[in-house]
């Protein structure tokens, strides 16, 4: 059997349902229809971003297998530094809030968030006047910081 391709006048359209599936927590019906338009439209930069959030979703779901080449991989696709730089700190937010999940990777987090912290000021740098989106997720990040009292893992000198 053969994938069938969608009409590329259709992509407004099916974009919109990939994101009702990611409202819906169904990431891999969103990335399904990603991968459908990529089969017409390969570098459509809307359906990499929805594609991007769709792949990182997969960290809230418990029995997903997340691949992180991929999404690294998919981010280099954008044709936007500013947009390169602030979906890799949502990527770095992800997989971080995802640690917070285990009590013993908490620190490992706290190096995650504060990655996508930096990744979210440098973006705040470049984000064009109305944009404050990079300004949220580094406020959230330290927000999650604060009140988890999360810290950075702690050198271990072994005595001998």
């Amino acid at each position: 059997m053969k994938y069938h391709l969608i009409n590329k006048d259709s992509i407004p359209t099916v974009l919109e349902k990939a994101r009702q599936y990611r409202s819906l927590l169904e990431p891999d019906l969103a990335i399904s229809i990603c991968i459908d338009v990529f089969a017409v439209d390969p570098e459509n930069q809307e359906a990499i971003v929805i594609y991007i959030l769709a792949l990182t979703d997969q960290y809230s779901h418990q029995h997903s297998k997340v691949q992180p080449k991929k999404i690294i991989e998919v981010i280099s696709r954008l044709t936007s530094e500013f947009h390169r730089i602030y979906y890799t700190g949502i990527f770095l937010e992800r997989k971080a809030r995802a640690l917070l999940k285990n009590p013993m990777s908490h620190s490992f987090a706290y190096e995650g968030l504060m990655e996508a912290i930096e990744k979210y000021e440098m973006a705040e740098k470049m984000a064009p006047a109305h944009c404050s989106d990079p300004v949220l997720r580094y406020n959230s990040c330290l927000r999650t910081i604060e009140k988890g009292r999360l810290q950075p893992r702690e050198e271990f000198n072994e005595l001998y």
